[in-house]
Parts: structure tokens; C-alpha cells; sequence
């Protein structure tokens, strides 16, 4: 055969860049800096994931990197001529037995000159047919009947220590093809594989055919990066070749300290990537708010003409869709997937638009380009272009449609007036730091150049997704945009600040702006009041300070009233002060920010969910059919392509675009398997970006109730399946926008017209009758026609014909939409009945009443004959559908399956369903989405289980609802889902309904810098689980997990609270207003002033000073009213006047429409407290001394406290001075049923008193209980009080490994003292067979002194046991006493959340 050139992405950089480069060698920098010397080699190679930043090598090596030596340049030198004649020969003879096995061994010579040689590794280099243990430590085995072994070549040994792998292979065009062995992966892959295998204790591989050479990164809970380089370019490129040689070298593989080590190089690189994401991110947005103010600018002149009429928000959607097609641009530019005629780049193309601007600005200044758009004209016409295609003589680009590129989507952005002009530009000083903000990341120690063939498509999601919290609102007055933390600056109104000016004159007036925003705006983050302070005094003496006003408002007088704050306001991109003055528009946050937190997921987090979520999918036998997994068998290529992905809260599309790589790897293995390769691509490479199509376009679907979120998932998926010269994969039948949880999921809903169709008393409104007559309401004939026209959308877009195939495409989306739009208003109506406010989800007569009224409502909108009315559908509508608190919504946006995905609900539903939901407290639902939306929720969703869940149970309620039978489930959420409320609404009720947790993370630090959080993460099936197949846990292979995300005991079930403890347990005073509190010395005052204030005024005792102070005293006193009139409690008159000052006005804020923002009777009795605990006082009316537990603690210890005093919101009392029970709740036994029934706050165990001590069954009290019990509390008080620990202090000793027996008497006897405790514990449960030998032992991240972990899992079986055994008891009791009333459940305590006022 003929010589064919290889091509990869390696040659292709390396061609097109490399006579450039040469110059940057081992002799001369040219006077370039190390950071751009670093940029310059690392640009010539071929990267993939979080390869090697420039900071990181700058940190290293801060004169650049040293060249090779001239000795081993010449070794070099004369090794290289032979490979390279040998590579030369074996090309012209592909084909060839003979020319391949001359090339084995010319390479083999070649390979170990450079290893042993140049690098250096010399007698450490070990082959691994001599140390037979590399072998099996490092073997990497492909799934199925028939797997393929890969195994090293050798590695470098540093004695037992492995420094490196080697893998050595036959000749390829780019070590990034998959092989066509049956296992679809590349040799950078299976290094890869290889050292994350079970024995590795390795994280660096290098892989060679002998030209090519890879550096691989593969830490075992990390993402794999690797770079590419070409060893025929290392004498016209030195500077990557002497790079290769020093990274490689022995130095930063075994020698030197471990931080200068090659392993730790890339782990700091991971957060370099993370910081750049990061400082993009807030670059965007301030590059946002940039064109925004120019839009602004031109929009005010242009409204002044009534030319353009444009509403705020749509401005604001329209800027950052400007945003992402310039992202789009860049990403496909720079990764030669759009044309690269010079024509395209001359005329079209973005890339090199920065650096023209930037000449223009050293040339001519940048005031000089306020004058023209250029840029702003090119990117609308390159939208056009890409949108529509372009078909001249000289360049073709196919129509890539898309709705991200469509012209028509804005059409205020490309009107013009008479003579063809636009009516709104963007100056090219603008657009100069605009896509300054897009390729040059401002870090904290440099400003670095990007190149976006380094970026993920994840990242450039998290970029965006950060964009979702804001919109645009038209200023009613002047506001100043004050200097604050990047991203996160305040806006206030000038009115403002001159009221608090002239109210502080001389005093705080920076302390008084601070307060002003924490209060009005608590999501901005403002200098320090002493920073402010300096900056407002600093404004006079800023140079050109009048100048800049200038530029801002030819007004004097307003100028005049900006000239105090000039030192305060911030500056935009351009350097001038941001003042939106009246009638412009303002960035602002939404509702919906406030409440909820954008995180940047690393891909390695997303694939791993998607790994273990589709692998049972795509292998039968499979996962759960076997743990052996050389008996799995990949399914056939239709039936990859047949499944079935959602992501029903998808944001940006990091979990969408991980499955779409990971089902697209599997349908290539599949397709090299059934001998069908060929007929999708010449080469592997092609092959699997056609089956990224394919998946794309079959197999993926995703929700989000954001519109702007769904336009980012359609890119992030058109730039992972982007090929060039093909238009876009067709996405817009296949991502929603909706709210997933409010929704019909049956068609039997519709038809029934009611959301329970089991409950319906009524006859329906007949769809399939009314469907004669109206065209419109046909259910089952317009969801056959719908059925088939997704049938047809769900294709890739023709390439031989892609304008037809795209037209066609969108046609039928049209149609789809226009035929279900009447059917989806009926549907949305069903919702607004539940939604209501005045009818409500729960079930009864009085809903049933509404979804009567709903039929008679539908009776009349559409009658047999006649016109009809809809005027009382629409007041449904907008009854049900109208938020009834400040959201992002005007109404909400339902999104019903049946409807919207006919083909998959059709069939019983998703295969399976991915993604992390969006996070919100239980105690924060009703105020961010409304009272009705969480009795949605609690009724619709959860089945009336009632409790303060979060917000993610019903995501995963809603997610196990919309699951076909053999379904899989993969999810991230917070560890709260495994935990109280949490877990009772959702984990609890999905296992009960027969869902099966097959894998599982309790708490685990989530993976990146930019969030200090701890998450959990749920896989599991609707399917059987084979009983021989192990469960996972926490990496920890077991035979099954429960709901609390742990190994699951013996004994099933969830605790019932028991009846005996009733009445005993509460939780203290939400006082609820900080004017109640004051110190001890105001507290004498008063009673100095007044004897009789002494009656209202108490020691007030909190969590802080119960576990921090060595005797547990209160540090503050607090006004206690209690139940008391007004006109009693205005007798006195000190703290009456307090509260009348300082409470009052706070709880008796008000909303917009007059009502009051607190819940009933708060704002009426505000001289009450909010939980006043009247149960609990009667409880300890008789006692001297209570028993008090902090609710957020790490040691979970009670304490014996007197009464007399007001017990705080943050605590526990136990209505018992019993000995006994202390020694009981003292227990290592007591302790681990809390934190198993209880929740988590970081580290810390929250004690929920219904959830722990309401459901744990506690032993007959004994004298040895009494002993034991009274004996810790004398000892310990002494303790603490001799030493002033506090009680966190003094068990952290206790629980301290590194404190050794003998190095403190005091800590020898507490342990001493807990062990003989739970020995007497376990002995009144008559548990003497226990094994009660005490460790340091590790449970949910906190070590303990306490019994070991087998003890632990044998005790919580027993108490469950127990606890069930009392529960049927006192059933049993009950039901056999009439007179007795049935159980109550116990209400679920207020949480903290509650007490912001």
C-alpha cells in the first residue's frame, strides 16, 4: 500500500507551530518570561485532561526549563537517525509481518536509549518480564467472556518503589486511536487502567510506540491527564523535547522531596484549573454586566427613537447567549472544527480578534475604539454564518442550525433603521475586554493567555452556570456599583447611601453601608468596614476622579452628588466607575441565588456517577448479575443505542456530556465486536465521534427549570459531539425546560383530570370524546403522530444534506410543539387544582371539589358546539401556576413526561437517571418556592410522609417515579440525604417501595478548592440484585446498604418512636430576636434599678457555653415574658422598653402587599418568644437539676445543669435528675444511635430528640447505673473546673490517639470511667456477650474512644430489634384499650434555620 502520513492531533499542533517554536530551545528564551517560556513548549503538546499548568512549572522552575545536555543530545542525535529510518520503512509497509517485526526491534533499541540514556533511569529501568510482580500488581483486564490483558513493559524502580510505568506498543497513528482488539480504548487509556489497578501504588505512566510519547496522570481518585508529544520534532522543537526529558527524568520521579515530584506537579495543577475556572468565571460575569451597560447605553437612545422595544430580562438572555456563542467559537476554532480558509478566519473568526484589538489599542488608544463595532458586527454575522450556512465560490461552512446561533431568536439585535444600520452596537473597546475576560485568566499571581483546547466542556458549563443567578431590572433611581469581592460586588442606590451619610455625619458611616447590605443584600460581599472606611476617605485625593465622572454623566449635578463616593465605587472592565443611572439597566441577583450555591464538578466526579449508573445497563450478564467481571458481556450496539439517560435537573450538562462519552466508548467496543466498524468510519477516532452523535442525539434527555441552564446543556452537548464540517447534533426535542417536579407523570392524570386517578369522584371531561370535536384534545391520535415525528428527530442530522436534514428537523419540533400545546394546558390545569392555595394537594373532599370544578371548567373551554370560553381555565391557570412568593418565575413552568417524551414514558419510563439536584434546606422551601409548592411536594411526591425534608428527597422520589423497571439510579447529593427528615421523605420510602441500593458515598469532601462542603452520592436499581453480588459502600464491598448510606445491620426497618419516652425529651427556647438577650452586667443594672426586673430576667444557657466553658454556666442573661399578656409584661418597664425598641420592629416586617413576612402570631406577640416550650416547663416545673445535651456537638455528652434558667434553641433537656439515665445517655450505646438516627453538620452530630431519643429503646435503671452515672459527673466536673476545660476540650483529649496511656492521669481515668459505663450499660440490656474492648475507632470521619466497629454494627442491630419489639408492644396495648388514643407522631423540632428574623 501506498505511504499514508500519519494524522493525530499531536502532528497537527506540532506542524503548524513547530518551526515557530524553534527558537525557544535549550540556548535562548529570546527575553521571554519562564511563565511564557513554559506556555510556549506545553502549546506544542497534545493534551487531554488537567495536564501541567504554567504556575505550577513557573513554581519549579522560575528561570525556565533546563535544557539537555550536550552529551545526551548527541546520544539523541545518534539513536534517533535509526528509529527514524525504521518508522519510515514500516510506514511504506503497513501490511507487512516482516517490516513490522524489523520495527519492534530497531524501537525496542531506541526505547531503551531513551529511558536508560537520556532520561537517565539507567540500572532503575526494569523490564517487567525480569520482576515478575509488576505484572500482577499493575495488570488491567477488560470486561466480558473474552477480556484483554494489558500489562507493563516495565518501570522505573527506586528499590520497592515504583516511580513510573512503561508501555511500550506497535506503531500507531496517534496513541489515542482505540485499539480494535475488542477492547475499544487507547494505550493512554490502558495505562491508565493499569495504574489504577487494585495492587498500584503508582500514579505516572509513560506509553510509547517509539515516535509518539504520552505522560500519563492517573491518580486513583483523581482525573487522568496525559500530553502527547512527537519524538520526529524534538531537534526543530528542543524546548518540548528537553521538557519531556526533565519531567521524566529521575529527579521528579523518585528523587528530591515528594512536593518536587511529578505525581504532586500534577495534583497542584488539578487546583490551577480550578483556580482558572474559577477567576473565568467571575471574568464572565463582569464582562456580562460590560455589554449589559453598552446595550443599556444604545437601548436608551434607540427607546428615545421608539425604534427598539426590549424587556429587561430578555436583555440580559441575549448578552449571555452573545457570551456563549463567543465561547463556542472559541472552543471550535482552536480545535480546527470550523473552517480554516483564510477567508473564514479573516472574515469570521474570533480567535484572532484579540490580538488585532490589542494592536489597535497600543497604536491608537483605546477611547479611539468607543467609535466603531467591528467586532460586534462580525460575531452577529459569523451567529448568521454558522446558523444558516455560507455556500461561496471560496468557502463553505454547512448550516449547524442550532438555537444558540439563531438570528431571529433576539431580533432587537440585528434591527436596523432605514438605511440598514444596527440600532444597537457594542464598541469594540467593549468587545476588547470582553474576550479579554474570555482568553486571558487574571489569577492571583499572573495574568495568563488560555488556549480553549485546554478547557473542558464540564468547565466552560461551570463558567456559565454561574451566569444563572442574575438577570436585568431597569433602575428606578441612580445606583453605584460599590468595589467588593470579585463577582460578588454590592449595588446601592445613591439615595441611600446619602440617607445613611446624613444620618452617621462624623460617626460609622462605612460600619453603617456594611450593615445596610448584609441586611438588603446578603449575597454581597463588601471591603471590611475599616477597608470601606479608608476608601471613602481616599476619594478626594484620586487622581483624575472628575474625568472619570465625566465619561460617566455630562449631568453636573449629578456628578456633583457622586464626587463623596467616587473612592467607593468600583470600576468596570474599562476602568470607568459603574453608575447605572435612571432608566438603565442593573445586573441583579434573583430569588432563587440567595438559597442556592453553584459548584464547580470536576469530571471525574461526573463519570464516576455515570460509570457506576450505566455499567449495568450496558453489560448483561453485568454488575449485578456478578462481581466477576470477566463473565460480563457487553450488550448488543442496538441495544446501547435503544437506553434511555435523563438528567431531570441538568444545568450546564456535565453529567449528560460524561454519559455521552461513556455510552459513546461502549457502542465503538460494540460495534468493533459485532465486525461493523467499517461502516461508520475509517478509523477508530472517527468512529467514536460518530457514536457521539448517535448517543447525543438517542439516547439523552434533560430538564431544567432555568431556560438559560437548558441553552447551556444544548451547547455543552453540541461541543462534545462537534465534528467538523457536520451541523449540530439536533438537541432541542431532547432538553426541557420545566420544573421536574411539578408535572403529570401518568397519562391516566390527564384523562382522569385529577392528579390521583384512584382518588377521582368525579367523571372526567372525555379527552378521547372531546377529541372528535376538537382536533386539539385527541390525546391518543396526537401522541401516535407526536411518537413518530420524535422517531424521526431522534436521528443524527443528515451530513450529505445538512440544511434540508436541520429545516426538516426543526419543522417537526414546531409541529410536535403546536400539536401538544392545548393537551399541556389541560395538563398544567391539573396541576394549578393541586397548587391552588385555597384548595391544596392534600386529598379530601376539598380537592376533589376542585378537580370537579376543573371538569365543568373544561366543559366550557371547549363544547361540542359552539365557541367556547377559557376566560375560567385561564383563572385556574392562573390561580395553580402563579408563584405565591418572589421566585425567578412570573408562573411556574410544569413539564409533563407523558407528554413532553412519549416514547420513553411509553415504555415504562428511563433507564436511568443522573445528575446532582439542586440543594435547599427543608426549613428554607416554603419561603424560596412557597407553602403550596412544599404541600405539593409532601403530597404529591412524598405520599403525604410528612417531615422536614430537604429539597433533594424530592428529587429523588421524583427520579425513583420516573425509572422503568430495570432501572438504575445515579446521584449526588448532601450527606443529609442519608439522614432525619431527610432520608424518612425519600431514601426511606424508595427501598420500601422495592429500589435497591447497590452503591453508595456517605460523606466525602467534595472534590475541587472552590467548595468546602462534604456530599454523598446514591446508585441503586428498581431491578433484582443477584444475592452473590456485593454491595459497595464507601469503596468497601458489603452485603447490603441501608438507607443511612452504611453497611446494613441484620435487622431491617426504620425505629418507631415508643410511647415511654414521651413527655421527656425537649428542645429549648427559640427566643427568635436578639433585643431579648443582653449581658450579666445590664442584667444587674436592671435589677439594681428595679428589684422586681429579677422576675423576668435569667441565666440564659446555650450550646457555645454548655460545651465550652469549664463549669457550663450561661455567659448572657435573657428577657423571659413567657406567656404573658402585653399590658402584664409592660409593667416592667426597662425590658419592656427594650423590646418594644429593638424586637417589635423586626418581627413585625412586611411584605410588598402588607402582610407580615414572619408566620402568625409572631409578629402580634413580640414580646413572647417564638417557641416558648410551655410542655417542657411543666416538665421540669418540680426538678432541680436537668439533664441538658448541646444539639450540635461532636462529643454527644449530656450534662447535669440546675433549673432556674432559660434553655436555649441550640439545646436538649431531658426532664430527669436520674443518675442512671445520665450513665444511659452517656453511653458509647446511646451515643452511636444518635449519630445514626440524628443528622451530621460537618463533622458535628445534630441530636434531633424525636428522631434519637423518642425511638431509643433505654434499659431498666439499676443501682449500678445510679453509681456509675454519679461517679462520671463528680469526676469530670472536678476535672473541668481544676484544668478550666471546656467539655469539647476535654473529649478531645479523651478521643485523642496520639494521647498515649500514662502521658495524662486525668484522661487515663475518663477512659477508664466510660469503659466501666458501658460495660454497665450493656449489662443492665443484659448484653454481657458484647465485646466492649475500647480503641480509637473511626465512625462517620470522627475518631472516638468506644468499643470497635463489629460492636457498633451489633449493638444498632439490637436496638432496632429492641426498639421494634416495645413499638408492636405498645401497638399491640393500644389497639386492645378503647380508651386509649393512638399513637401521635412526634413533631419534628424546629430547626436553626427557623430563627432568622
Amino acid at each position: 500500500m501506498s505511504p499514508r502520513k500519519p494524522a493525530s492531533k499531536g502532528s497537527t499542533r506540532a506542524g503548524a507551530t513547530g518551526r515557530g517554536a524553534g527558537g525557544a530551545g535549550h540556548s535562548a528564551s529570546g527575553g521571554r518570561s519562564a511563565a511564557e517560556q513554559h506556555r510556549a513548549w506545553l502549546e506544542l503538546v497534545d493534551t487531554e485532561g488537567p495536564f501541567l499548568s504554567v504556575p505550577v512549572l513557573t513554581g519549579l522552575y522560575p528561570q525556565g526549563m533546563p535544557g539537555l545536555s550536550r552529551e545526551h543530545r548527541e546520544v539523541l542525535r545518534a539513536a534517533k537517525s535509526a528509529f527514524d529510518r525504521a518508522w519510515d520503512a514500516w510506514d511504506a509497509q503497513r501490511d507487512s509481518a516482516a517490516a513490522l517485526a524489523s520495527y519492534r526491534r530497531t524501537r525496542d533499541s531506541w526505547v531503551s536509549t531513551v529511558l536508560t540514556e537520556v532520561l537517565g533511569w539507567g540500572d532503575s529501568w526494569t523490564e517487567a518480564c525480569a520482576r515478575p510482580s509488576l505484572t500482577e500488581a499493575y495488570r488491567a483486564v477488560s470486561d466480558g467472556v473474552h477480556p484483554v490483558t494489558v500489562t507493563p513493559t516495565g518501570a522505573l524502580l527506586h528499590g520497592e518503589h515504583v516511580g513510573a510505568l512503561v508501555s511500550v506498543t506497535d506503531p500507531v497513528d496517534s496513541l489515542r486511536d482505540l485499539a480494535n482488539d475488542g477492547w475499544a480504548t487507547s494505550p493512554v487509556d490502558r495505562m491508565a487502567a493499569m495504574l489504577r489497578a487494585p495492587g498500584s501504588d503508582c500514579s505516572i505512566g509513560v506509553v510509547t510506540d517509539g515516535r509518539w510519547w504520552a505522560v500519563v496522570s492517573a491518580p486513583g481518585n483523581g482525573a487522568t491527564a496525559s500530553g502527547v508529544v512527537d519524538s520526529q520534532t524534538w531537534v526543530e522543537e528542543p524546548a518540548t523535547r528537553d521538557a519531556f526529558c526533565e519531567l521524566l527524568g529521575v529527579q521528579r520521579l523518585v528523587g528530591g522531596t515528594t512536593e518536587h515530584r511529578l505525581p504532586k506537579l500534577f495534583e497542584n495543577s488539578v487546583l490551577a484549573a480550578e483556580e482558572i475556572t474559577e477567576a473565568l468565571g467571575t471574568q464572565v460575569r463582569s464582562a456580562v454586566e460590560l455589554i449589559v451597560s453598552a446595550l443599556s447605553d444604545a437601548l436608551l437612545d434607540a427607546a428615545a427613537r421608539e425604534e427598539v422595544e426590549a424587556k429587561p430580562r430578555e436583555i440580559y438572555d441575549a448578552v449571555v447567549i452573545v457570551m456563549m456563542r463567543a465561547v463556542f467559537l472559541l472552543f471550535a476554532e482552536e480545535r480546527g472544527l470550523l473552517p480554516t480558509e483564510s477567508l473564514y478566519t479573516s472574515g469570521y473568526g474570533l480567535a484572532p480578534v484579540l490580538d488585532a484589538l490589542e494592536e489597535r489599542a497600543r497604536d491608537e488608544g483605546e477611547e479611539s475604539m468607543d467609535g466603531t463595532s467591528l467586532t460586534w458586527h462580525r460575531l452577529l454575522a459569523t451567529s448568521r454564518a454558522l446558523h444558516s450556512g455560507v455556500n461561496a465560490e471560496d468557502m463553505r461552512i454547512p448550516a449547524y442550525g442550532g438555537s444558540l446561533f439563531d438570528p431571529e431568536r433576539f431580533p432587537f439585535l440585528i434591527a436596523t433603521d432605514a438605511s440598514g444600520t444596527l440600532l444597537l452596537t457594542v464598541s469594540d473597546r467593549v468587545m476588547l475586554h470582553v474576550l479579554r475576560s474570555l482568553q486571558i485568566a487574571r489569577l492571583s499571581r499572573e495574568a495568563r493567555r488560555l488556549s480553549f483546547r485546554d478547557i473542558d466542556v464540564e468547565q466552560i458549563g461551570y463558567i456559565y452556570e454561574g451566569l444563572l443567578g442574575y438577570t436585568c431590572e431597569q433602575a428606578e433611581e441612580t445606583i453605584l456599583g460599590l468595589a467588593g469581592k470579585a463577582g460578588e460586588e454590592p449595588e446601592v442606590p445613591l439615595s441611600v447611601l446619602e440617607g445613611l451619610a446624613q444620618k452617621h455625619a462624623g460617626a460609622d458611616l462605612a460600619g453603617a453601608i456594611v450593615a445596610w447590605l448584609k441586611k438588603h443584600q446578603p449575597g454581597a460581599k463588601p471591603p471590611a468596614p475599616k477597608a470601606l472606611a479608608k476608601d471613602l476617605g481616599a476619594g478626594d485625593a484620586l487622581p483624575d476622579a472628575d474625568r472619570a465622572l465625566l465619561a460617566v454623566t455630562r449631568d453636573e449635578e449629578l456628578r456633583g452628588k457622586l464626587r463623596p463616593w467616587i473612592g467607593v465605587i468600583r470600576k468596570d472592565l474599562r476602568g470607568r466607575p459603574v453608575v447605572i443611572q435612571r432608566g438603565g439597566l442593573v445586573v441583579t441577583e434573583t430569588p432563587s441565588r440567595r438559597d442556592a450555591g453553584a459548584h464547580y464538578t470536576p469530571r471525574s466526579l461526573a463519570e464516576e456517577v455515570v460509570k457506576y449508573a450505566l455499567e449495568p445497563l450496558v453489560y448483561s450478564p453485568g454488575p449485578h448479575e456478578t462481581d466477576d467481571r470477566s463473565q460480563w458481556q457487553l450488550v448488543s450496539s442496538d441495544r446501547i443505542l435503544g437506553l434511555r439517560v435523563a438528567d431531570i435537573a441538568c444545568g450546564s450538562g456535565a453529567f449528560l456530556v460524561a454519559a455521552a462519552r461513556f455510552l459513546a466508548r461502549k457502542l465503538v467496543a460494540a460495534w468493533t465486536r459485532e465486525g461493523t466498524l467499517g461502516q461508520y468510519a475509517n478509523r477508530l477516532g472517527e468512529a467514536e465521534r460518530d457514536a457521539l452523535r448517535q448517543v447525543v442525539a438517542r439516547c439523552l434527555y434533560g430538564v431544567d427549570i432555568n431556560e438559560m441552564a437548558v441553552e447551556m446543556c444544548k451547547l455543552s452537548l453540541w461541543l462534545v459531539s462537534l465534528d467538523r464540517d457536520k451541523p449540530f447534533s439536533f438537541v432541542d426535542n431532547k432538553v426541557f425546560v420545566g420544573n421536574s417536579l411539578l408535572g403529570i407523570t401518568d397519562l391516566d392524570q390527564l384523562k382522569a383530570q385529577h392528579i390521583d386517578p384512584a382518588a377521582a369522584t368525579n367523571r372526567p371531561f372525555e379527552l378521547d370524546h372531546a377529541g372528535r370535536y376538537t382536533r386539539d384534545l385527541d390525546a391518543g391520535a396526537i401522541l401516535e403522530e407526536v411518537s413518530r415525528r420524535r422517531e424521526e428527530l431522534a436521528s443524527v442530522v443528515d451530513a450529505n444534506d445538512p440544511a434540508r436534514s436541520t429545516k426538516t428537523k426543526q419543522r417537526l419540533q414546531h409541529e410536535n410543539e403546536e400539536s401538544l400545546a392545548t393537551l399541556n394546558r389541560v395538563a398544567d390545569a391539573v396541576v394549578a387544582v393541586g397548587l391552588d392555595p385555597a384548595i391544596g394537594a392534600e386529598p379530601g373532599r376539598r380537592l376533589n371539589q376542585g378537580y370537579g370544578d376543573l371538569i365543568a371548567t373544561l366543559g366550557r373551554a371547549f363544547p361540542e358546539e359552539g365557541a367556547g370560553d377559557g376566560t375560567l381555565l385561564e383563572a385556574v391557570l392562573e390561580r395553580g401556576l402563579t408563584p405565591t412568593v418572589r421566585t425567578d418565575y412570573e408562573r411556574w413552568h410544569c413539564l409533563h413526561w407523558p407528554l413532553a417524551m412519549p416514547e420513553v414514558m411509553g415504555r415504562g419510563g428511563f433507564d436511568a437517571i443522573i445528575g446532582n439536584p439542586p440543594f435547599l434546606g427543608g426549613q428554607k422551601l416554603t419561603g424560596a418556592m412557597g407553602a403550596n409548592i412544599r404541600d405539593w411536594f409532601v403530597e404529591v411526591l412524598a405520599r403525604g410522609q410528612r417531615g422536614s425534608a430537604d429539597l433533594i428527597a424530592y428529587f429523588f422520589l421524583r427520579a425513583h417515579s420516573l425509572l422503568n423497571d430495570h432501572g438504575t439510579l445515579g446521584l449526588v447529593a448532601t450527606n443529609t440525604v442519608a439522614q432525619g427528615d431527610t432520608r424518612e421523605v425519600g431514601l426511606d420510602q424508595m427501598v420500601d417501595s422495592g429500589f435497591t441500593i447497590t452503591r453508595a458515598i456517605q460523606s466525602r469532601s467534595w472534590p475541587s478548592q472552590s467548595a468546602n462542603l462534604e456530599f454523598a452520592a446514591v446508585w441503586g436499581t428498581h431491578g433484582t440484585l443477584s444475592p452473590r453480588v456485593m454491595a459497595v459502600c464507601d469503596d468497601t464491598p458489603v452485603p447490603r446498604i441501608s438507607t443511612l448510606l452504611e453497611p446494613a445491620g441484620s435487622v431491617k426497618g426504620k425505629p418507631e418512636r415508643l410511647n415511654e419516652n414521651q413527655g421527656i425529651a425537649f428542645q429549648g427556647c427559640i427566643v427568635l430576636g436578639k433585643g431579648f438577650i443582653l449581658d450579666p452586667e445590664e442584667a444587674a443594672e436592671w435589677i439594681a434599678a428595679d428589684s422586681r426586673n429579677a422576675e423576668v430576667l435569667f441565666p440564659y444557657l446555650n450550646g457555645d457555653d454548655l460545651n465550652s466553658r469549664p463549669d457550663c454556666s450561661p455567659s448572657r442573661w435573657v428577657v423571659d415574658f413567657n406567656n404573658w399578656t402585653e399590658n402584664k409584661a409592660a409593667e416592667y418597664v426597662i425590658p419592656f422598653s427594650r423590646l418594644l425598641e429593638s424586637v417589635k420592629p423586626e418581627r413585625q416586617r412586611k411584605k410588598s402587599d402588607g402582610s407580615y413576612v414572619l408566620r402568625r402570631p409572631l409578629p402580634e406577640r413580640w414580646w413572647q418568644y417564638g417557641e416558648k416550650r410551655p410542655a417542657m416547663r411543666k416538665a421540669i416545673a418540680d426538678l432541680d437539676e436537668v439533664l441538658v445535651i448541646a444539639l450540635v456537638s461532636k462529643t454527644v455528652m449530656p450534662v447535669r445543669m440546675p433549673t432556674g434558667q432559660v434553655f436555649s434553641h441550640m439545646l436538649g433537656i431531658f426532664a430527669t435528675d436520674s443518675y442512671a439515665q445520665q450513665a444511659v445517655l452517656s453511653s458509647s450505646i446511646h451515643r452511636y444511635w444518635a449519630i445514626t438516627y440524628g443528622s451530621t453538620l460537618e463533622t458535628r452530630t445534630r441530636y434531633t430528640p424525636s428522631d434519637v431519643f423518642e425511638t431509643f429503646p433505654r434499659p431498666e435503671p439499676t443501682a449500678e447505673l445510679e453509681v456509675i452515672g454519679r461517679t462520671l459527673d463528680t469526676e469530670r466536673r472536678e476535672i473541668m473546673l481544676r484544668r478550666e476545660l471546656g467539655l469539647t476540650k476535654l473529649y478531645n483529649l479523651v478521643n485523642d490517639p496520639g494521647l498515649e496511656t500514662g502521658a495524662d492521669p486525668d484522661v487515663d481515668r475518663m477512659r477508664a470511667v466510660h469503659v466501666e459505663l458501658d460495660e454497665t450499660v450493656a449489662a443492665a440490656y443484659g448484653w454481657d456477650d458484647l465485646d466492649l474492648t475500647h480503641g480509637f475507632h473511626s465512625y462517620r470521619k470522627v475518631t472516638r474512644w468506644t468499643v470497635p466497629p463489629a460492636t457498633r454494627v451489633e449493638i444498632l442491630d439490637r436496638l432496632l430489634k429492641e426498639n421494634h419489639r416495645r413499638a408492636a408492644a405498645e401497638a399491640l396495648t393500644q389497639s386492645s384499650s378503647p380508651a386509649k388514643r393512638g399513637r401521635k407522631a412526634a413533631k419534628t423540632p424546629i430547626q436553626e434555620e427557623t430563627l432568622d428574623i
